[in-house]
C-alpha cells in the first residue's frame, strides 16, 4: 500500500506496530485489538505462515478490515484497521440495526431485527411477518420482556401466553409485528420484580409491591417502541393489548392506533388477583366474566 493511501487513513497520528515473531501471533493480535481505540491501525510482523489465513480471518470476525498484506523473506506483515462503530444518538434507523435475520418459529418464519437504545444500551427486538406496508392497519404487539412467564411459563402472569397468542394471531393473519421492548418488571426490572413478588407472597397486589419498593405502578415507556415503527415504516397500528396507558403513550409519541385488539389469554388461579389489580386499578380492558371462569 502506497504511504498515500496510507496517509487516508491517519497513519502518523494512529498507527500501532507490533512484532509478533513468536508461536501466537493470532491471540496476541486480537489482544492488541480489543485494547485499541477504534480507527487506529495496527502493523503485525509475524514469521509464522499459517498467519496468512489466520490473521485475515481473525479481522474478518471481529470486524476489522485488512487493509495490506505482503511477504518478504519469510516474514510477513499485515495492516488491520480497526472500524469506527458509527452510532446515533437520536431517531432509530436502519444504520442502527446490529442485527437482521430469517426466524423460523412454531408460529411461522419471522423476521428479527435489533434496535439498539443508546440513552441505555438495552436492545429490543422486532419481528415481523409479511410486508408491513398496505391499505390497513398493520396488527401490532408492544410486548415488554417477562423472563419469568415468556422464558419458565410462569403463571403468576399472563405474559407468556399474551406472547404466544399474538405470535399465533399474526400468524393467522399473515402479517404483523411483534415489539419486543427489554422492559421487564413494568420497566423496574428483573430483581426489583422478584422483590415485588416477594411482597406478592405476603399477600400485598401487583401495584402495592411496586410502590412499597420505591417504584412507579408502571414504569414503562413506549417512545422507543414508536421509534422501532417509524424505522419499520409501520404508520398505522391494530394493537394487541388490554392496555388503554399503552395506547394513549404511542399516539403522544405519533403512532395511529387504528383500534385496540383484546389479547384475554393466560388467565388461571394461580393470577386471578393479579389479574383483578389490572382490571381495578390500573384500568385494563377485561371482562371481570374471564375471572369467573377460573
Amino acid at each position: 500500500m502506497s504511504e498515500e493511501n496510507l496517509e487516508t487513513y491517519s497513519v502518523s497520528e494512529s498507527l500501532d506496530v507490533t512484532g509478533y515473531l513468536c508461536p501466537m501471533p493470532v491471540k496476541f493480535t486480537r489482544d492488541k485489538l480489543q485494547s485499541m481505540g477504534d480507527g487506529k491501525i495496527l502493523e503485525v510482523i509475524a514469521d509464522d505462515p499459517e498467519t496468512r489465513v489466520d490473521i485475515p480471518k481473525l479481522a474478518s470476525r471481529i470486524g476489522c478490515e485488512l487493509l495490506n498484506f505482503e511477504e518478504e523473506s519469510g516474514t510477513y506483515r499485515y495492516l488491520i484497521h480497526k472500524k469506527s462503530i458509527e452510532k446515533l444518538a437520536g431517531a432509530i434507523s436502519e444504520s442502527d440495526v446490529p442485527s437482521d435475520a430469517r426466524l423460523p418459529t412454531k408460529w411461522g418464519e419471522f423476521r428479527i431485527r435489533v434496535f439498539k437504545e443508546e440513552k441505555n444500551g438495552l436492545e429490543h427486538v422486532a419481528l415481523t411477518l409479511g410486508v408491513m406496508s398496505g391499505p390497513d392497519p398493520v396488527l401490532v404487539r408492544v410486548h415488554s420482556e417477562c423472563l419469568t412467564g415468556d422464558a419458565f411459563g410462569s403463571m403468576r402472569c399472563d405474559c407468556g401466553p399474551q406472547l404466544d397468542q399474538a405470535m399465533s394471531t399474526i400468524q393467522k393473519r399473515g402479517w404483523g409485528c411483534i415489539i419486543y421492548l427489554r422492559q421487564e418488571g413494568r420497566g423496574i426490572g428483573l430483581h426489583e420484580k422478584i422483590r415485588a413478588y416477594h411482597l406478592q407472597d405476603k399477600g400485598m397486589d401487583t401495584l402495592d409491591a411496586n410502590l412499597v419498593l420505591g417504584h412507579p405502578g408502571d414504569a414503562r415507556n413506549y417512545e422507543i417502541a414508536s421509534k422501532i415503527l417509524s424505522a419499520l415504516e409501520i404508520n398505522q397500528i391494530s394493537l394487541l393489548t388490554n392496555n388503554p396507558d399503552k395506547v394513549l403513550q404511542l399516539k403522544d409519541w405519533g403512532i395511529s392506533v387504528a383500534e385496540m385488539v383484546p389479547l384475554v389469554v393466560g388467565l388461571s388461579k394461580d393470577n386471578v388477583d393479579y389479574i383483578s389489580t389490572k382490571i381495578n386499578r390500573m384500568g385494563h380492558k377485561i371482562d371481570p366474566v374471564h375471572l369467573d371462569e377460573n
